[in-house]
């Protein structure tokens, strides 16, 4: 049997979350008990107070520690040492995870805050403090009722059907796949076929498939942890199959700020066709409008995909395999729009000062949830004109390796930000 204390100011209003459901069943098969102890019983002044105005000024009111460490002092006492959690804005998230671990418990004591908190010195007492999540309750009753039904449910013997918590929303790190029941038909909406075909390894994996694709679409940070096979992350591409990259040699600065044509380097086209082909980037375009710079890319990339290269070396050839050569970035974007279906938003890289940034999360977070096509823009010479920045939707938070040296060459730049958008 699981004990649960909580301790609280309004004592009744548990009286019905625990009167009703899988709780009160909980209860009656003696697989978790709840006592509810008034915080009010351990304040000594003639009014029972339990709380103060807070030192310093502000709004509201702050919970006295005198009474909060009395009742917790005894709650100890009488249990058989019980986990002591406050609940707290302040604390961490309660997850699945957490809740598994508390349903190991034998006692938990819930302390229930209200106004603007508890007095610092509370914390001392306790052994971890939890939160409901980033938002505002008036006080930790609530939160205390979703903590004991979440931690109930999992214990063995309180549902009926002993795969229910296991197949639920997040028990696999993923959202719960779609539910239906009769009828078939509904205002002519129908149920699934697979679902009605009797066959059940079909219908683990279209449940599989439909949890991937809800997370993916809903909940990109729950969908970057969960544990997938090599066989879904394959169509992932790890980084998506719409990402592509474009190194621009033309227009970019030089050191005076000069519009210019920068050349074409065998280091450059090599290493990043690498570092695309790593993350899963789908095509490397190399952009310059000098014809006698195209010719000498062709020759590399010939070598490579055609010449003796591609015998001597297999995983170089599948690397250069991505590279395509355009005059300019205008045709980088119709060549995209042709294989995607719509226009690429356009993410940019500079090392200069200055502008609205997105962070290499928010990006990652965006190709997850995306439909649109992406290009990664990367700048040679001393970077991407104003021009080119202009045209952006996107600009990348810079590389910051925390010294007064910023000076990676294109080629390092783009196995960090790769990295750091598209790795594990």
């Amino acid at each position: 049997m699981l004990h649960f204390t909580v301790i609280t100011i309004f004592p009744e209003m548990f009286a019905s979350p625990l009167a009703h459901s899988i709780l009160k069943k909980a209860q009656e098969k003696g697989l978790i008990s709840v006592r509810l102890v008034d915080l009010r019983d351990y304040a000594t002044d003639r009014h029972r107070t339990t709380d103060d105005s807070p030192y310093g000024g502000g709004q509201g009111m702050v919970m006295k520690p005198a009474p909060l460490i009395a009742a917790i002092e005894d709650a100890r006492k009488k249990g058989k040492n019980p986990r002591v959690i406050l609940l707290t804005p302040q604390g961490k998230a309660l997850n699945q995870q957490e809740a598994d671990k508390l349903s190991q418990e034998k006692e938990i004591v819930l302390i229930c805050g209200r106004y603007e908190g508890v007095d610092e010195r509370v914390k001392g007492f306790v052994d971890e403090e939890l939160s409901m999540g980033d938002y505002t309750l008036s006080g930790g009753e609530p939160a205390a009722v979703v903590v004991i039904d979440t931690v109930t449910r999992l214990i063995p013997g309180v549902l009926g059907n002993v795969k229910s918590s296991q197949e639920e929303s997040f028990s696999a790190g993923l959202l719960e796949y779609p539910q239906y029941t009769r009828p078939e038909e509904f205002r002519g909406v129908k149920v699934p076929e697979v679902l009605l075909s009797g066959d059940h390894e079909r219908i683990k994996n279209w449940r599989r498939e439909m949890s991937l694709k809800l997370t993916r679409e809903r909940r990109p940070d729950l969908f970057r942890k969960a544990p997938l096979t090599a066989e879904e992350r394959r169509p992932l591409a790890v980084g998506s199959p719409r990402l592509c990259m474009a190194l621009l040699h033309y227009p970019v600065y030089d050191k005076n700020r000069q519009v210019v044509t920068t050349a074409v380097t065998n280091m450059d086209i090599h290493d990043i066709a690498r570092s695309a082909r790593t993350y899963g980037v789908q095509r490397f375009y190399v952009v310059t409008p000098v014809k006698a710079l195209q010719k000498l890319a062709l020759k590399i990339i010939a070598h490579w995909q055609q010449g003796y290269g591609s015998q001597y070396n297999q995983t170089r050839k599948e690397a250069l395999a991505l590279v395509r050569l355009k005059d300019a970035l205008d045709e980088v974007i119709l060549d995209m729009e042709r294989e995607y279906g719509s226009k690429p938003k356009l993410v940019v890289t500079s090392a200069r000062p200055g502008g609205k940034r997105t962070s290499f999360l928010e990006l990652r977070d965006m190709l997850i949830k995306d439909i649109q096509p992406f290009l990664l823009l990367l700048g040679t010479g001393w970077g991407l004109t104003e021009t080119v920045l202009g045209q952006s939707d996107y600009l990348l938070e810079p590389i910051d390796g925390g010294t007064d040296y910023n000076h990676l060459s294109v080629r390092a730049a783009a196995a960090i930000i790769l990295d750091r958008v598209l790795g594990k």
